[in-house]
């Protein structure tokens, strides 16, 4: 009788490291620099064998070698599922393009319309609108001459700031939301003018004079919040950026950039839960469903800002009691300067944006601010800042 040949099969790479993990996982032990074996961990009923501060790195296409930190266990849920497993990271190190020492800061919204023309508008047409007052932006009537057809779908928008007084500011005309730049403007007036056409009362049947002057707080409607989550790896921002409501236009900073979501391998995004996200509506004005009252309302997402509560410990209003401070944060009024954020390797931190909207204004968001030692401030939306956001793993 023959003796029977032994086969042997090669063993990859790859199948060695699988190996490895499932050892692991059977003896218990995890590497806690390893975002595979942390989700290993969660997915096996582990998780408690995660401490919070555990650091891993993971490569993005654009921002470089980014160092993550675990914050907590089971704080944000799945979208959905509320019983699964979680752990909230956070990079270590505010988003800096390549991972250098310079941080990359982004607008929260861009400034938006205060109408989008529903029917198209002849030319040397009379126009009119109602302004509420805010800042130098005195309440009233006011009037233009639109000299050439504005079509219908156009955005108007004013072209600067509340503290220029209106009958100082043109009304720029927009094709689209996408538009970098308007294709005509148009001086304004006092009075109704005569107008034959009326566009409408701010703060009612248009947009509210704070986000016209300072976009939006509200964190589901931001470009920033599109942008951390498009799956854009090739494609730029400008293929996939949707208006969020009839006023909201693209934040023109954004139009180059690839999607954040994007830059990811697909191995690391596989161990992403789709988070049901919490967050305040501000008391202000809002749309697209919301109501202006202060309260909690939920969106998905797998990338997003940290809270004012889950950061400081502090509400904004009575409705965010079931978040929960990080431990990592819960002596931060008495040592802010330990818990400034600083790109990797920079010497000097720099202002982040937190979720949380200044709930009394509807175009101001909480930051953690460098020029108060790191306390609690906000800053307009249409500002540039820097952002170090969570995500979960599940």
């Amino acid at each position: 009788m023959s003796t029977p040949t032994k086969q042997w099969f090669p063993v990859t790479h790859d199948d060695a490291v699988q190996m490895a993990k499932s050892i692991r996982a059977m003896s218990g032990t995890y590497d806690t620099t390893s975002a595979a074996s942390i989700v290993a961990a969660i997915r096996s009923g582990n998780i408690n064998k995660i401490p919070n501060g555990s650091v891993f790195v993971e490569h993005h296409a654009v921002y470089g070698d980014i160092y993550f930190v675990t914050r907590a266990k089971n704080q944000h849920k799945v979208a959905g599922d509320n019983d699964r497993p979680t752990i909230t990271i956070q990079p270590m190190y505010l988003l800096s393009a390549n991972g250098g020492s310079t941080v990359a800061t982004f607008q929260y919204d861009r400034k938006e319309a205060f109408v989008k023309v529903a029917e198209a508008i002849p030319a040397n047409t009379v126009c009119k609108f109602t302004a509420i007052a805010y800042g130098g932006w005195t309440a009233g009537t006011y009037h233009f001459t639109a000299t050439e057809q504005i079509t219908a779908g156009s955005l108007l928008g004013i072209d600067k700031e509340q503290n220029t007084a209106l009958t100082s500011c043109k009304v720029n005309v927009f094709a689209n939301a996408k538009s970098t730049s308007a294709s005509a403007s148009y001086s304004i007036a006092s009075g109704d003018g005569d107008a034959t056409v009326n566009l409408g009362a701010w703060g009612t049947d248009c947009n509210h004079p704070q986000r016209v002057s300072y976009g939006s707080n509200n964190e589901e409607q931001s470009n920033f919040f599109q942008f951390l989550n498009a799956d854009t790896g090739a494609n730029y921002m400008d293929s996939v950026w949707v208006a969020k409501t009839d006023w909201d236009m693209m934040d023109t900073s954004f139009t180059s950039k690839k999607g954040f979501l994007g830059g990811f391998s697909d191995e690391f995004r596989s161990y992403l839960g789709l988070c049901a996200i919490p967050n305040i509506t501000n008391q202000v004005y809002e749309t697209n469903g919301y109501t202006a009252d202060g309260k909690k309302y939920t969106h998905n997402g797998y990338f997003f800002l940290p809270s004012r509560k889950e950061v400081y410990g502090t509400t904004e209003t009575t409705y965010e009691g079931d978040e929960v401070q990080f431990d990592y944060y819960k002596d931060i009024a008495t040592s802010n300067a330990d818990k400034l954020m600083y790109a990797h390797g920079a010497t000097s931190p720099t202002t982040y944006w937190l979720r949380t909207p200044h709930a009394s204004y509807a175009g101001n968001v909480r930051i953690c601010y460098t020029g108060y030692g790191g306390a609690l401030s906000s800053s307009s939306a249409i500002n540039a800042l820097g952002a170090a956001p969570l995500a979960i793993l599940a």
